[in-house]
């Protein structure tokens, strides 16, 4: 899959921007933090010119990043789970349902990823939602 027109350094430099892309860092401090390891890692991969599989594990578990991708810019940059149905668009009915005055934006945003991220059950989340309002702020079944 090497492209036999690149020299050995072009293709890491190539690996390493879509490392960074993929994590999305612009430092090596910001992609130490990121894979969890020290910033001479970073420094001795770039030495070596070779990224470490370890680092190709993270961003598939963090960022589900395809290692083909990194490795090779070929494919589609995130995996999928298997049990994806490709055929249809993931679809997410939504009720209209406010929020607790409590709830800050970054709670709510964060809320939406875990559950888009969970897949549908929509009972579970009609009933967390209805639990989450407490009895005093729960809506009629009317409205």
């Amino acid at each position: 899959m090497r492209d036999p027109l690149l020299s050995s350094q072009e293709i890491f430099e190539a690996q390493y921007r879509r490392v960074f892309e993929a994590a999305g860092c612009r430092t090596q401090v910001e992609l130490a933090d990121f894979l969890e390891v020290r910033q001479s890692s970073i420094s001795d991969s770039k030495r070596r010119k070779s990224i470490p599989s370890d680092w190709l594990v993270r961003l598939m578990v963090k960022k589900r990043v395809s290692p083909e991708w990194v490795l090779f810019g070929k494919g589609a940059q995130h995996l999928i789970p298997a049990d994806a149905d490709q055929a249809k668009p993931h679809v997410v009915r939504v009720t209209e349902v406010r929020p607790p005055q409590e709830c800050s934006a970054q709670e709510l945003v964060n809320e939406l990823v875990r559950r888009a991220l969970q897949g549908p059950n929509l009972a579970a989340i009609q009933e967390e939602i209805a639990d989450s309002w407490g009895p005093e702020k729960k809506p009629s079944d009317g409205e």
